[in-house]
């Protein structure tokens, strides 16, 4: 069973130093960036306590980043268990959604590239993009062919810390 935020180290620190900031992120495990957002707002802190604030803010990323490898590999293991598999359907649907998703995405990007939108419809159209791109295509991306090296080079810097 996973921990609450607050029973976390960097939710025990934040307790003591911060709890405004406990408070606003409640049970909920917020992402880096909005952790340290809201510690730097507004907030008297000693260089100290600075310092032990980054340190769990790092082991907390850290951990953030074991837990998503984590589920990676998991889906990957699936993958691994399915291609042992001898219905070709099953062993191969991986590929099909992957490349189905891709397919889609690639031909909306060249619908939306040369096709007439409709000004009340181009925020939507925009936004639709962005979501092709950033988020489906990128995931199969990374999928299939790992995270980018700008990506291997922020794990190990936190590693480092």
């Amino acid at each position: 069973m996973k921990k609450k935020f607050g029973e976390t180290k960097i939710g025990s620190f934040l307790a003591k130093v911060a709890p405004d900031v406990l408070d606003t992120v409640g049970e909920s495990f917020p992402p880096v960036k909005v952790l340290s957002s809201l510690f730097g707002r507004e907030l008297i802190v000693t260089p100290e306590q600075q310092q032990q604030f980054d340190q769990l803010l790092a082991d907390y990323e850290l951990n953030e980043l074991r837990e998503h490898n984590a589920n990676t590999a998991d889906a990957r293991d699936m993958q691994k268990i399915a291609l042992g598999q001898d219905d070709k359907f099953s062993k191969r649907f991986l590929y099909y959604i992957a490349a189905g998703s891709l397919l889609f995405g690639f031909a909306y990007i060249f619908f939306i590239t040369f096709s007439e939108i409709p000004e009340s419809n181009q925020r939507f159209a925009d936004t639709i993009l962005g979501v092709v791109i950033a988020t489906i295509i990128t995931t199969i991306y990374n999928f299939f062919f790992g995270s980018s090296k700008g990506s291997k080079d922020k794990d190990n810097n936190i590693i480092k810390h």
